[in-house]
């Protein structure tokens, strides 16, 4: 069963978020013989896909983790692809799906899913319809504004322009628009990496209501995996990760900044020097996605800052560095 709770942000509170990873076919960007350099999808979604009959029941049984929970809760869901590629969920199964969560007074947030060039106004808004009142976003994964990191170190497949014409369609729609960014494509340097971010919010910004940052860790079976083998890709610092969150949060405090950095402070996910604090810094990121309270990761303790500065400032490339 793949479907989990945890403390987040729910349409601007603090509440709990329930997980679904909906065993689908997996992106179509994959079955036409391409995938995202960093994304495991493709090894992770199930060999013998799930009915559509059977996805609705599997929604029914991950909905059971939320049962008897106080405080608001938002309900997430992923497919390892697309949630309106209807080789994955049919328009049908959508509608069951939101006509169950429209009749759920507890849940007050949903999010889904989807490729920028899937979005289409109607299927959006019939889904608003069906939910009524309830905070709907749905996330686009854009990872950059800058089209050619988007290509060359990234292999998304689309582009900016792609990505504004879909959440111009989503909010035109009645929805509101998450927009995942990633931090630290392969090819940039930690430094170009903070700054690829901060542009990418700056551009993305008119388009979006949620920024969540995505961190990068290492994923079996991708080229990420390929590079950080041969030494040539180090995960980013913490310490990016706290620069961007809070520079996003002064400069655009009317957007909700998110951020879960898995596998914090571990070889494969981001980390600073790999001692017990950076597990501290991990879970205090964590605290203010939840909060939007700044004051969970403004006063964190130095521990190797310097040497994070040293290497920012100097714009030092993955393959020059001999530690972490």
């Amino acid at each position: 069963m793949t479907f989990w709770t945890s403390e987040d942000n729910v349409a601007g509170k603090k509440g709990t978020a329930l997980y679904v990873i909906l065993p689908t076919i997996g992106c179509y960007r994959y079955r036409i013989g391409e995938a995202c350099y960093m994304c495991s999808y493709p090894v992770e979604a199930p060999k013998v896909p799930k009915s559509q009959e059977e996805l609705v029941e599997y929604f029914k049984k991950a909905l059971k983790k939320i049962e008897g929970k106080k405080g608001p809760i938002a309900v997430r869901i992923f497919t390892s692809g697309s949630f309106f590629d209807e080789g994955e969920v049919k328009r049908e199964t959508r509608r069951k799906i939101f006509s169950i969560l429209a009749e759920m007074d507890n849940v007050e947030e949903v999010v889904v899913e989807s490729r920028s060039e899937l979005v289409r106004y109607d299927a959006v808004r019939e889904l608003v319809e069906i939910l009524g009142g309830k905070y709907f976003e749905v996330a686009i994964g854009l990872e950059t504004a800058n089209d050619d990191v988007a290509d060359v170190s990234i292999n998304k497949g689309n582009t900016f322009e792609e990505f504004v014409r879909a959440s111009e369609a989503i909010r035109e729609a009645g929805a509101n628009v998450k927009t995942y960014l990633l931090l630290k494509p392969i090819f940039l340097s930690e430094r170009d990496a903070i700054e690829d971010v901060k542009e990418s919010i700056k551009k993305a910004a008119p388009y979006t209501d949620t920024f969540s940052i995505n961190v990068t860790n290492i994923q079996r079976g991708t080229t990420y995996e390929r590079l950080w083998e041969k030494d040539e890709y180090r995960p980013p610092w913490l310490w990016s990760v706290v620069e961007i969150l809070k520079w996003a949060k002064e400069n655009f405090p009317e957007k909700r900044i998110l951020s879960d950095p898995v596998g914090a402070g571990s070889k494969r996910g981001p980390h600073n020097c790999l001692t017990d604090y950076d597990r501290t810094i991990g879970k205090a990121i964590k605290k203010f996605s939840a909060t939007q309270d700044l004051g969970y990761i403004e006063n964190l303790k130095p521990e190797c800052r310097e040497e994070w500065g040293y290497i920012v400032e100097n714009g030092l490339l993955d393959w020059q560095l001999v530690t972490c």
